[in-house]
């Protein structure tokens, strides 16, 4: 039996209350001597128990810590070897995290700090997620084409079952004849860049070029590599159907790239993301590739006619974000590491065009899902891929348009919540005129100055900054249109809403105006140009179907209208455009329909009344004459209701404002 009072009140034969120090030796001041005789077996219990205390300490500092990773010397190496189980992997890192951003928050660690949500955090767990990730910190988002394995205790976990493998090899082969060459990869990646990841921020050009280096360096290009990172691979297709969609033809045709071609490498690479996401299982292995991968190919998806999946898609990227905690990486703090401002910078990037993607489709859904009162991410920093310093806001760098588009779109969920707190038309109409009022407050008190046409242009400003300006000059009249779209269809036959009918129109020319007096043909062609000309002139039209042929306004809005057809001409890679073109020559062949009614109409009036004055010369003074309700005829020839306005929502993309992901399903 072992015996557990001290040895000093065992050998006094004194009641000992079996504490170290215990409470007789304490009172006659010996406490330092106060000790208990062990037998071996307990002493050796006891000291291996401490040593695997030390190891599993070691263990998880060298887990949580990059820094501790990259500088084994710092740490005692542990005479056995432990691998935390997936379960207790995530326990640390979750519990760790939580920590972490309580420290933030508060300035220092507690003990206690993660115990408020500790139950979540083990509830999480119980259903395989993490609460409170930090994905910079998580060397799967940062392993580049290198395919990250995470630590787990049984390698069987990840063996792919004979069904999926038998599967996933024909389609890794695809994907490999579907890269194009070194070269031409590129080129592609280069282009975007340069030209395209000013508009949308999805990512680190300086970072990812380093990662496509490696990729062609350590795995010589080669998909089908046990090592690749598919969800890496998938943002590399999504960059390059991005550059072959947006390109225009001078630039395509001097890599070699010819109309046909483009047109199916466009579909296929789209194509080709998606398989690489669901090859890497992107729905239950969260990284920041995926998101980067989703966020990217909306400047290709909409020119191609893929509006449907991508809508789907966009809401997986919103949720695989929120996963990372790319909603909570608040303001950055000057005193952290480079390469840890970086990250963090890319992740507020990604998040800021979510938001911005989300909020401009409001209109469409009448509803959001990332609510500005629920994370508390900070705009990103203006400032270049190469650092994290920050310039003046009047300074254009690669953020420089996305942070500015964002302020735009944080008007719209504002907006929604206005008008569905409000009961009645009066003060909804209310609300839509106080948010025109701070669009146009915001253009022109907050526009930067590099934004601005009346600006010049210095040589050592980047080569986006005019199509910057051109794009945000079509963005910011359309959006103009956005805030007044509920009431746009009621304008045409209710005097009460004039003012929304006068401010499209006013938008709708500029947009068309703007759009024709585009003359660069090396920089990008962007879908919303397609899609806000198809917008402009449907409202011109539906202008001009409730105006007399007689108004010199109607000819004028068919005028713009046809105008606007023939510029979509100019895009064969955009089915916004092919559709647009097909839609707005059946609108004009109503309004000729119209016309043509109305013609005859007013023949057939002449007509009556000449006759009416013929006859009255042969009746009788005062006798009035009768007429059967038939022979009213209707004023028009053509019913505008025919062409109702919700008939003509649901053929845009949502980011556009007037909803839906098909241009018309009968004008294919």
């Amino acid at each position: 039996m072992v015996r557990l009072s001290c040895s000093s009140c065992h050998q006094r034969k004194v009641k000992c209350d079996l504490n170290l120090p215990c409470g007789p030796c304490t009172k006659r001041g010996e406490q330092s001597s106060c000790s208990r005789k062990l037998p071996d077996e307990v002493q050796k219990l006891l000291s291996r128990n401490a040593e695997l205390e030390a190891q599993l300490q070691a263990q998880s500092i060298r887990f949580l810590s990059p820094t501790a990773a990259r500088n084994p010397g710092q740490s005692t190496e542990p005479t056995e070897q432990y691998s935390p189980s997936p379960t207790e992997a995530s326990l640390i890192s979750s519990l760790q995290s939580s920590r972490n951003t309580h420290s933030r928050r508060t300035g220092s660690i507690q003990p206690q700090a993660h115990g408020d949500d500790a139950a979540t955090i083990l509830e999480f767990l119980a259903w395989g997620r993490q609460k409170d990730q930090e994905f910079h910190h998580s060397p799967e988002n940062e392993s580049g084409p290198r395919r990250h394995i995470p630590i787990v205790s049984n390698t069987s976990s990840l063996q792919l079952p004979l069904l999926t493998k038998s599967i996933k090899d024909p389609q890794l082969d695809m994907l490999q004849t579907l890269l194009p060459s070194k070269k031409h990869v590129y080129q592609l990646v280069d282009f975007h860049s340069v030209c395209l990841v000013w508009y949308h921020g999805s990512y680190n050009t300086v970072v990812f070029q380093n990662e496509l280096d490696d990729f062609y360096t350590k795995y010589q290009g080669n998909v089908k590599h046990f090592d690749v990172n598919l969800q890496w691979v998938a943002l590399l297709f999504s960059l390059l159907t991005g550059a072959i969609t947006c390109a225009t033809d001078n630039s395509a045709n001097h890599w070699g790239f010819q109309l046909e071609e483009r047109l199916k490498l466009s579909n296929q690479w789209y194509n080709a993301t998606i398989t690489c996401l669901n090859l890497s299982d992107y729905m239950e292995q969260h990284t920041i590739y995926s998101v980067q991968a989703l966020s990217s190919l909306t400047i290709s998806a909409h020119t191609i006619g893929k509006s449907n999946t991508q809508s789907v898609l966009l809401s997986a990227a919103n949720r695989i974000a929120e996963s990372l905690g790319l909603n909570r990486l608040g303001e950055e703090q000057a005193s952290s590491v480079a390469a840890r401002r970086i990250k963090r910078e890319t992740g507020r990037r990604i998040w800021c065009q979510l938001c911005t993607q989300s909020w401009f489709s409001i209109p469409f859904s009448e509803s959001f899902t990332l609510n500005p009162k629920h994370f508390d991410t900070a705009k990103p920093l203006n400032c270049n891929d190469s650092s994290t310093q920050e310039l003046p806001l009047q300074i254009p760098t690669m953020t420089s348009y996305c942070n500015y588009l964002y302020d735009i779109a944080a008007l719209m969920p504002q907006l929604q919540e206005a008008m569905a707190s409000s009961n009645t038309l009066y003060t909804k109409y209310e609300q839509v005129l106080l948010y025109d009022e701070k669009m146009r407050a915001l253009v022109k008190a907050s526009l930067p100055t590099f934004l601005s046409n009346h600006s010049p242009l210095p040589e050592s400003w980047p080569i986006f900054v005019p199509w910057a300006r051109r794009m945000l000059a079509l963005c910011a009249a359309h959006k103009i249109i956005m805030i007044h779209r509920k009431f746009l269809g009621p304008s045409f036959t209710n005097s009460t809403f004039s003012f929304t009918r006068r401010t499209c129109i006013a938008a709708s020319k500029t947009i068309i105006n703007e759009a024709q007096a585009a003359s660069d043909t090396h920089g990008p062609v962007l879908w919303i140009e397609q899609a806000f000309v198809v917008a402009a002139a449907i409202i011109l039209c539906l202008d001009a179907f409730h105006r007399q042929t007689v108004e010199p306004e109607y000819n004028d809005h068919k005028a713009l209208a046809i105008e606007a057809s023939d510029h979509l001409s100019g895009f064969p890679m955009s089915m916004i455009a092919s559709r647009g073109i097909k839609l707005l020559s059946f609108l004009m062949k109503e309004l000729d329909r119209k016309a043509a009614a109305g013609d005859s109409y007013t023949r057939k009036r002449a007509r009556e009344s000449e006759a009416n004055q013929e006859d009255s010369r042969n009746t009788r003074p005062f006798e009035p004459q009768l007429m059967s309700p038939s022979a009213n005829p209707e004023p028009h020839g053509f019913e505008t209701d025919d062409v109702s306005w919700r008939y003509f929502e649901d053929f845009l993309p949502p980011q556009t404002g007037f909803g839906g992901e098909e241009l018309f399903l009968d004008f294919s």
